[in-house]
């Protein structure tokens, strides 16, 4: 407790400090305190505040820890860590000191965003997904347009379920999630979700499978299902796991039911179209063709220089219109690998402490190694001679089986060596994009598990390095 007048006035300069340290609107928490009775003497050599304020002290003890330390410092001299200690006996004071107009709207202020934070992350949102910091191109235009509609009036019926597809990495999960943080800003009381299928289905079997006791599964399904069907806004990402996993199916198609017809909104986002779904039962096909179908499309060359200047600006590390170029046009299959790019190099360069340029980025990022892209034309001819087909088969619709092996061969070379982007392949190749892109990435997941494919993969890479 504060024994003398020197330590009174020491706690008042404290304060006064602090509330010039702490940024708008962070010090209005510490009137927001009150009554703290701050201790000195103590066996650990601390200076103690006792409040009855929980969220006050875990707001500023989290956010704001060194700034109340060197303010404790300033104020009395004394080189001592502050802690903060909750203590439910203290009573409030009757009279507060009273705030101005723009001092009550920094703490509501404060509240509304530490609130939205913590509702955001128990949602399982990211707040780096926002409207804000997406970048709209052609490639996103309709499935943006979409997703804001869905944010200003969740569960229409015409826009639920909204089916988000794409290729990997090209910002279907920063559109979803952007849902959700709208809603929850739009719509403070309800109650929004997201998941990924997978996690969906590894909870379900986990619940099914642990579970012996009858009673303690019903318990255990009932929470289960109320994590995700007591919900106003569900969404779930990588719904295309689900394909094939029967019982993961049918716990979809019963929740998507239960909150359809509540007219709650449900959102899924997937790597691809609903047409290359091949093992989903027709009846929750059906219902996921009920709303709208969104596809997000690799994005230009113009809108690419534009994602890397927002990064820019996210990160405030800016770049020239020139290093944007090299990184839009070096990178153009994937927005992930994108942004992965621009933030080696410009954590690179700000460990150095000089600016991005040219020649450093090409440095940096080893730009001058990547591997020289092979032609399609030969690649196209190697499988053709190696599945003993004609060109022009591997280029039409034929099924024949070893038509089929030499397409998708072909297909997945010129992805990951020739390194074309999915629409330059879908007219390479005279097929839907995203029938491409499905192509690809399912001989791809069969590559790491099929040892036959393995062997038929390094053999035509060894043909193909000749």
């Amino acid at each position: 407790m504060l024994k003398s007048k020197k330590e009174q006035e020491g706690w008042e300069v404290f304060i006064n400090k602090l509330k010039t340290a702490l940024p708008v609107p962070s010090h209005t928490w510490v009137d927001a305190l009150a009554p703290a009775v701050p201790i000195f003497e103590n066996t650990e050599e601390i200076f103690l505040i006792k409040s009855n304020q929980q969220f006050g002290i875990d707001y500023l003890q989290k956010k704001h820890l060194k700034q109340i330390e060197d303010s404790f410092f300033e104020a009395t001299n004394l080189k001592r860590p502050v802690r903060f200690c909750y203590d439910g006996t203290l009573k409030t004071k009757k009279k507060q000191p009273k705030q101005t107009e723009e001092q009550k709207q920094h703490e509501q202020t404060a509240i509304k965003m530490e609130n939205l934070a913590q509702m955001h992350s128990f949602c399982g949102l990211n707040l780096k997904y926002t409207f804000e910091n997406f970048v709209v191109g052609k490639n996103s235009e309709f499935a943006y347009k979409i997703a804001q509609m869905i944010s200003e009036k969740p569960g229409q019926a015409k826009f639920n379920p909204l089916f988000i597809s794409g290729s990997v990495g090209i910002g279907k999960t920063h559109l979803m999630q952007a849902i959700g943080h709208k809603i929850l800003r739009n719509f403070p009381n309800l109650k929004v979700r997201y998941t990924k299928a997978e996690e969906f289905g590894n909870k379900l079997i986990e619940t099914l499978n642990t579970c012996k006791n009858p009673a303690d599964l019903n318990e255990r399904m009932r929470k289960f299902r109320d994590m995700h069907r007591n919900v106003d806004v569900l969404l779930i990402d990588d719904i295309q796991w689900i394909d094939g996993k029967k019982r993961t199916e049918e716990e979809i198609f019963n929740t998507f039911d239960a909150l359809y017809h509540a007219g709650k909104q449900i959102v899924f986002a997937s790597d691809r179209p609903l047409s290359a779904f091949e093992l989903i039962p027709d009846r929750l096909r059906s219902r996921f063709e009920w709303g709208i179908e969104a596809n997000i499309k690799v994005p230009d060359l113009e809108t690419r220089i534009e994602i890397v200047k927002n990064y820019a600006r996210m990160s405030d590390f800016p770049v020239s219109n020139e290093v944007a170029l090299l990184l839009a046009k070096e990178f153009d299959n994937n927005i992930r690998e994108l942004e992965g790019a621009y933030n080696k190099a410009s954590a690179l360069a700000s460990i150095d402490g000089v600016e991005l340029d040219i020649e450093n980025t090409k440095e940096y990022l080893k730009l001058s190694e990547r591997k020289k892209k092979y032609n399609v034309k030969d690649i196209l001819n190697t499988c053709s001679k190696y599945f003993n087909v004609e060109l022009n088969d591997i280029l039409s619709s034929a099924r024949a089986k070893e038509v089929v092996n030499a397409r998708k061969y072909a297909i997945y070379f010129a992805r990951e060596l020739a390194e074309l982007s999915y629409p330059e392949l879908a007219r390479e190749f005279k097929k839907n994009h995203t029938t491409i892109m499905y192509q690809h990435d399912k001989l791809k997941s069969e590559i790491k598990t099929n040892r036959a494919m393995q062997i038929i993969t390094d053999e035509l890479c060894e043909l193909l390095k000749k």
